[in-house]
């Protein structure tokens, strides 16, 4: 069926001069041309195919068997951005180095549920050893995410890292919502994480992390079940 070009006109209100001016341009177009325009515009455009995610290895149901949430607990931002810090840092290569990581933040975080520090963060006020150097610094970047990212310091270097200014702009809150797990991926560079939990193994990890021994057996529990959720021998 022929199309008249008003039909596809947008803010097309049939004021005269408009009528003429399609008309004029109708007549000047050969019918095969108007043809193809037609098959064009009416039919259904494609839906694109989701772009895959490299490396998808964190899923709401991943997260489900390691913590015993319910899968909906999980939203596309938490999962995105787990897979985002296994892949930047590599641990997504190595699935026992994985476990080992995936453990210490489930123990870190009391198995996902504190994002951030419960504190108000007051006691990092003046904390120039964190670049705590301006009023409200404290409480503003107070720990966040998996590995308690703190301090105006640190989060400079992670806004750097990232390209994202609004990490210091707005703060603990921000980051938190935003960046739970990549917030961690500049210490993890800076201490070769991977490569202590690839060449020392699962204790240096902890030991690491945490510079201590606290929490060992829970650490230690969490890292055996995430062998089992991945298949780990």
């Amino acid at each position: 069926m022929p199309i008249d070009f008003t039909n596809a006109a947008k803010y097309y209100k049939e004021e005269p001069h408009q009528v003429a001016a399609w008309n004029f341009l109708q007549s000047k177009v050969r019918p095969k041309v108007l043809e193809e325009f037609a098959e064009m515009y009416r039919s259904a455009p494609e839906t694109p195919e989701p772009t895959p995610t490299k490396n998808t290895i964190i899923t709401p149901q991943i997260m489900q068997q390691l913590t015993g949430y319910a899968a909906s607990a999980f939203d596309d931002i938490f999962c995105t951005d787990f897979n985002k810090l296994l892949e930047v840092t590599d641990f997504g290569k190595y699935k026992k180095e994985m476990c080992m990581l995936i453990g210490n933040l489930m123990h870190e975080t009391a198995n996902f549920k504190y994002m951030k520090e419960i504190a108000d963060g007051w006691a990092y006020e003046g904390r120039t050893d964190l670049g705590n150097t301006q009023p409200g610094d404290g409480p503003k970047f107070k720990g966040t995410g998996v590995l308690q990212l703190t301090g105006r310091y640190n989060y400079t270097r992670f806004s750097q890292d990232i390209g994202d200014p609004e990490v210091v702009n707005q703060g603990c809150d921000y980051v938190c919502d935003k960046y739970p797990f990549m917030s961690a991926t500049t210490w993890i560079r800076d201490n070769q994480l991977l490569n202590i939990c690839r060449t020392k193994g699962f204790d240096d990890c902890c030991y690491r992390i945490n510079g201590g021994w606290n929490g060992y057996e829970d650490r230690k529990h969490h890292y055996n079940v995430a062998l089992k959720v991945f298949g780990v021998q």
